[in-house]
Formats: structure tokens, C-alpha cells, sequence
């Protein structure tokens, strides 16, 4: 169980506690933080995260296979 994320901020309920995700939700979000997050950014793990931000400067023909390969590292762990 982890803490929800909405748009990058937390996600409190009515009273004010702070809302949390499991299953597919908290595997979803998981996901896309990876995705969201360049990869390098995160010091304590330098692993965290993806080069999909790197997709421009490839040759259009190549980003379908990079974004492919990208996306497949930073998902890895998961």
C-alpha cells in the first residue's frame, strides 16, 4: 500500500488523512511515476526512472523501438 499521487501531489480524503492505493491502482501509479521520472534524476537510486525523455533527439524512425526498449527498462523492477 502506498500513499496516493494525483498530479504529482498528494491526495488527501474529507478529514484530512492522506489517501493510499493498492493493487492494480498502487501497480498503476507505480508504473507511471517510472515512466514520469528521468532516469538519473532520483540520487538515491540513479536507476529509477526512464530515458523516454530522450526520444526526441533519435530519428523518427527509430523512437517506435527505443520508446519500445525505454519503456521496458524503466519497468524492469516492477
Amino acid at each position: 500500500m502506498e500513499l496516493k499521487l494525483q498530479d504529482g501531489r498528494y491526495v488527501f480524503d474529507r478529514s484530512g488523512a492522506l489517501q493510499t492505493v493498492e493493487g492494480r491502482e498502487e501497480l498503476l501509479q507505480r508504473a507511471l511515476m517510472r515512466l514520469a521520472a528521468r532516469r538519473g534524476s532520483f540520487l538515491p537510486d540513479p536507476e529509477y526512472g526512464s530515458r523516454l525523455h530522450q526520444l526526441g533527439a533519435l530519428k523518427p524512425s527509430q523512437r517506435a523501438a527505443a520508446a519500445k526498449l525505454y519503456a521496458a527498462e524503466a519497468l524492469q523492477p516492477e
